[in-house]
């Protein structure tokens, strides 16, 4: 019973103002980092000048009774959790939303009640807890400047905490104590200069400690070994904006509003803010550089092609999606299970592996969803979505800048081995629809059969294409107009022989079919670059891109790339080997060095100046530092060669016998000369071996005996002997 009114007993009010200070500017980051996410916009303003009232209401309030602070704030924590099941039960598939605005209130009621230590140590843990929400949320690396103000304020914290600890178990010790300096009614004691000399020492040890771990942190986390399968992983979930069905299943592109052609039948003007494959049509003609806007920002498992759009007919100067009748599948709970049809479903059930992706748009898209082929479960918030017969899936409305849709996909990325033993005829709709051609020239009829001619498999035919196309061809953005009429295909093999990825990609298409493998041309985004930091891939706008999916008998579509310069499909969902977390981060920087070169030159060079001088720096460092020990190594080289005087030797004997007794208890003032010292040993328990180095050490400073090894000798085995005396010495005067 003692021991639970203990318990119950309310804790002595804190008057620690700096504590009270840290703790709340932890606490206020915490919110700031939370709440830097779109979902809690509304609670950024509101929530920190609501934590800032309380923690002043509670410092005034912290020596008195408030029973009904605490019924007002009961009867809210009810209300906050009324509103937290309001908004579980309306959007049972997305409640970490919800979840996170409980915490937020939550943290600021319990601001307006830390009378106590103890209760501002769980404010710090709840901030703490808010932090990893923040880090759960965060899509880019601001999160770490939220993550190093956190940890100063939280360690500023916990020094004042311990201090205040400190100080009221030394308060409670027995003995003489000065009388405390009395304070007015409700203020601080200050603290007074002897006191407040160690704390400030404590605060300096503590923040040099804080960045020490920080960058062992660091370190530890660039040798980190990463593999695909690690990055981190969330449960999809949908966006809060629900979709409305305006386009009915047709392909709209904000970056071509008017639609894939020109007023005079020709392709449009080109746009570097969008990408011109997402549409019913591409036009081989269309020359341009996209920008490097951030377009979006995937989670997954493991890093594929994002695709989009599939092309099947050739015109000659581009290409043509020919079916438009498109199959509706109908909202409601997620997930929309994503039905296929004739042209997908060969091969689909020898996908084993299911890849969970989850995307945040950034900048507006077309009503299209990029996902891993071949997607199976859809996460998004939309009345319906529309298929076509290629398993791409079509939106009511376009993707816009906060919006985020997850999706789970039946990825497969077979071996050689398989690919090489694929046998059996091509299904009669499979060779009418991707075998067709318009009339080509002859030339690239022969190229066709001369690449593939002797090959023993349909997979060595088309590695031999498109081992082809990778050697004999540049990727180059900067090629002029097509300068006179004819066949795309046949104008970029035989006259122009470098070209965009578009120009890869329907070269190969094209080689295939001539050669009778059925094949067909699509568009999206590349994987994007790995942010190392938040583990989220960053695509940009110029990551568009277009490759091709060749069809194999009793195994499906399978993607291959024939563009020069970007990694094979094979490897993007392939089991990674290992690699290193620095590796990444290598990667990262030089992305955003070639972004800020690209976008401001000026900067690019001051940013090369600095890092040339910082290069500089490091090798002057390196080469002082390199010069000072070897000149240190000679020193102590030349140290050890030389031999020491007999004198010097007794010296040491003697000053370790000095540390032999200060550990035990003995220490030898500064004014205390030898014999005063031997005696006041000799006081407390005699020692022969002390009184017997002592003497040595007289007879050689005051009477000028000179040292003999013989000396030296006997005042080693006295030390040793002496040095196995077992225990300190007892009732010595300190």
């Amino acid at each position: 019973m003692v021991r639970l009114r203990r318990l119950l007993a309310s804790a002595p009010p804190e008057h620690s103002v700096p504590l009270r200070l840290w703790t709340m500017v932890a606490v206020l980051v915490s919110v700031f980092a939370v709440t830097a996410h779109d979902d809690f916009l509304q609670q950024r303003l509101t929530i920190p000048l609501l934590v800032v009232a309380g923690f002043a209401f509670s410092y005034w309030r912290r020596g008195k009774r408030n029973w009904w602070v605490k019924v007002i704030l009961a009867v809210l924590c009810l209300e906050v959790s009324r509103q937290f099941l309001r908004g579980v039960i309306a959007d049972p598939y997305h409640t970490s939303v919800p979840l996170t605005v409980l915490l937020l209130w939550l943290q600021t009621l319990h601001a307006f009640d830390v009378p106590a230590r103890r209760d501002l140590l769980f404010s710090l843990l709840s901030s703490v807890i808010l932090m990893a929400v923040a880090a759960a949320f965060a899509l880019d690396h601001s999160f770490l400047l939220y993550l190093a103000l956190f940890a100063f304020a939280a360690v500023q914290a916990m020094v004042h905490n311990a201090w205040q600890g400190v100080s009221e178990y030394a308060a409670r010790l027995p003995g003489p104590r000065r009388p405390a300096p009395r304070a007015a009614a409700g203020a601080a004691v200050p603290a007074p200069a002897a006191v407040a000399a160690p704390r400030t020492a404590l605060l300096w040890a503590a923040n040099h400690l804080l960045v020490l771990v920080l960058l062992g942190a660091a370190l530890v986390f660039a040798f980190t070994p990463r593999l695909e399968g690690m990055r981190l992983t969330s449960l999809p979930f949908s966006a809060q904006r629900v979709l409305l069905d305006v386009f009915a299943g047709r392909i709209v592109n904000p970056a071509y509003p008017e639609g894939p052609r020109g007023p005079d039948g020709g392709p449009p003007p080109w746009n570097p803010r969008g990408y011109f494959g997402f549409s019913t049509t591409l036009d081989l003609r269309m020359r341009g550089v996209l920008d490097d806007r951030l377009v979006m920002r995937v989670r997954a498992t493991r890093a594929y092609n994002w695709r989009g759009m599939v092309f099947d007919t050739y015109t000659g100067t581009g290409w043509e999606i020919a079916e438009g009748r498109l199959t509706q599948i109908d909202g409601g709970v997620p997930p929309m299970t994503i039905t296929r049809r004739q042209d997908e479903s060969i091969g689909y059930t020898a996908r084993h592996e299911r890849v969970v992706q989850t995307f945040f748009i950034e900048e507006e898209q077309p009503n299209v969803v990029f996902a891993a082929p071949l997607a199976e479960l859809l996460y998004l918030a939309a009345d319906r979505v529309y298929v076509d017969r290629y398993g791409a899936i079509r939106l009511p409305g376009t993707l816009r800048a906060g919006d985020v849709y997850s999706v789970v996909s039946r990825a497969w990325v077979p071996q050689a081995a398989q690919l090489r033993a694929a046998r059996g005829p091509v299904p009669e709709f499979i060779a009418e629809r991707y075998l067709q051609l318009p009339p080509l020239p002859e030339r690239v009829l022969a190229l066709a059969r001369r690449l593939t001619e002797g090959q023993p498999t349909q997979f060595d035919q088309v590695v031999a294409v498109n081992r082809f196309l990778i050697t004999a061809y540049r990727y180059d953005l900067s090629i002029p107009h097509q300068r006179r009429p004819g066949d795309a295909v046949d104008y970029f093999l035989f006259v122009e022989r470098r070209g965009y990825c578009e120009q890869f990609a329907s070269a190969m298409t094209v080689l295939l079919r001539a050669a009778g493998i059925p094949a067909r041309l699509v568009t999206g985004y590349t994987p994007g670059t790995l942010n190392p930091i938040t583990g989220l891939l960053e695509v940009r706008n110029s990551d568009a891109h277009a490759w091709v999916e060749v069809f194999f008998p009793g195994l499906g579509w399978v993607e291959f790339e024939p563009t020069p310069g970007f990694p094979d499909t094979a490897e993007l969902g392939a089991p990674a080997s290992r690699r290193w977390v620095w590796q990444d981060l290598l990667a990262f920087g030089r992305t955003y060095a070639r972004d800020v070169a690209a976008r401001w030159p000026a900067a690019a060079r001051v940013l090369d100046g600095l890092l040339l001088a910082a290069w500089a720096g490091l090798a002057v460092a390196l080469a002082l530092g390199g010069g000072l020990a070897v000149a240190g190594a000679r020193r102590s080289l030349a140290a050890r060669a030389t031999p020491k005087e007999p004198a010097a030797i007794l010296a040491e004997v003697y000053r370790e016998m000095c540390a032999l007794l200060a550990r035990r208890g003995l220490s030898r003032g500064p004014s205390e000369t030898v014999a005063e010292f031997r005696m006041r040993v000799e006081a407390a328990e005699p020692s022969p071996e002390v009184a017997a180095i002592s003497a040595a050490v007289e007879r050689v400073a005051y009477a000028g005996e000179v040292v003999t090894p013989a000396v030296v000798a006997a005042a080693r085995a006295h030390l040793d002997r002496f040095r196995r005396r077992a225990g300190p010495v007892r009732g010595a005067a300190r």
